[in-house]
């Protein structure tokens, strides 16, 4: 018996918040785990610690079956529990492994690549922004000479005016070709860009004769990564039906890997509608919640590439349900991935074992300090090996995280 003794937690502050989630067992053992950002994470995975301590870490599902039901009163389907919830999953899975003394992905039943293939987020060809956990633009932590533009600290990303300067197709060009020298054959940029995006308050009408930019971008970049680079592009839910029509079918000409959450999360519906009306391939997924919030699109085909995000889907279950499901009708599964090496190497792991995985996402670029927090790096070639080392494969560095350790959070308490 693997008996919890403690559950704690500690904060990066890097792209976004990294909460790293930490089990101790009664004999030594520890497993680490990476959540997604919240506002308030920590609270809640303080709270949900004591009815850990003292369980089997064995049951993995039994405990986060309890912790999800305590949370909500009957079980919630949705909300910034599941973050907490899918670092506390991937840390109990990172426990029982090592305990094993073996691989993650042997412990769910063995790997399908021997490498992860990896794609690199390159965002919209500039710098990358630190984001707080309301999405405020703060400044670049490991920068302490470089601020962010001028008047934006302090405002959410999805503000009209949070972001805009014109964009600049050379900028673009340049940051597909530097991906491709780290060796990187992928990659994904934000087509959510001044010039494409709304610009009143609460409009998702994209601006007339956007298309013409898009396109721009699509071409500047293409012709950079070169012919053997494939490419994905990302519109954060910022669209009407009208636009999304508009912006798929702009880009039908292009040989595309997908094109990400044109429409908000909850329009289903607008989704499945929109795969109809174009020979674009969509992507999406990183903010539904388990098995159930994928159905629908996976029962439609309306996604040809299926994004969960490790860090907040409910946990490794109801990620390989969602795999699975997305295997038997022939769609790909690229998990979204903004996290820290912890929660990277996990991801890694878990995708190692899926049939049809197409490639899991590094949004981490431009933290310098990634692989310092595991004392080696991760990404080689733009892969990640599957070693037979235990759980997760990599250990965090104590000392370097405390280093860039969030100021105000509490540090394993």
């Amino acid at each position: 018996m693997s008996v919890i003794k403690s559950v704690s937690t500690a904060v990066v502050a890097a792209n976004f918040d990294w909460t790293i989630v930490r089990i101790e067992t009664m004999d030594g053992q520890v497993g680490w785990g990476e959540s997604f950002f919240a506002p308030g994470l920590t609270s809640i995975i303080r709270a949900m610690a004591p009815l850990m301590v003292g369980e089997d870490s064995r049951n993995t599902d039994a405990v986060i079956a309890r912790l999800r039901a305590a949370a909500s009163g009957a079980g919630s389907v949705g909300g910034i529990i599941h973050n907490a919830l899918s670092g506390i999953d991937a840390a109990l899975w990172d426990l029982n492994a090592r305990v094993l003394g073996v691989p993650l992905w042997q412990m769910l039943g063995g790997r399908f690549h021997e490498s992860v293939r990896v794609y690199a987020d390159c965002h919209s060809g500039g710098g990358l922004m630190s984001l707080g956990p309301m999405l405020d633009i703060r400044p670049v932590p490991w920068h302490d000479d470089e601020a962010v533009a001028d008047g934006v600290v302090g405002r959410s990303l999805f503000d009209p005016d949070a972001e805009t300067g014109k964009i600049d197709l050379d900028l673009l060009a340049d940051r597909a070709r530097q991906a491709v020298r780290r060796g990187f054959d992928a990659l994904k940029f934000d087509l959510d860009v001044p010039g494409l995006v709304p610009t009143r308050a609460g409009s998702r009408c994209m601006p007339v004769g956007a298309e013409r930019l898009a396109r721009e971008m699509v071409e500047a970049i293409s012709s950079a990564a070169g012919p053997e680079v494939e490419l994905a592009f990302d519109l954060h839910w910022r669209y009407d039906m009208a636009s999304a029509v508009r912006l798929a079918r702009a880009l039908e000409g292009f040989p595309i890997l997908w094109l990400e959450d044109p429409l908000p999360p909850e329009n289903v519906a607008g989704l499945i509608s929109l795969a109809r009306t174009t020979s674009t391939p969509l992507g999406g997924g990183e903010n539904l919640i388990g098995h159930r919030g994928f159905a629908p699109l996976l029962e439609t085909g309306a996604l040809a590439v299926v994004t969960p995000d490790l860090g907040k889907v409910g946990g490794v279950s109801e990620a390989r349900r969602i795999a699975a499901s997305a295997a038997e009708r022939g769609l790909a599964v690229a998990p979204h991935n903004i996290a820290g090496p912890i929660g990277t190497a996990f991801a890694a792991q878990v995708a190692a074992t899926w049939p049809n995985l197409l490639a899991l996402e590094f949004h981490a670029q431009d933290v310098p300090f990634f692989d310092e927090l595991v004392g080696g790096e991760l990404i080689v070639g733009g892969h990640i090996a599957m070693s037979d080392r235990p759980g997760i494969g990599v250990e965090p560095d104590l000392a370097v995280l405390r280093r860039w350790a969030k100021p105000g959070e509490e540090f394993f308490a």
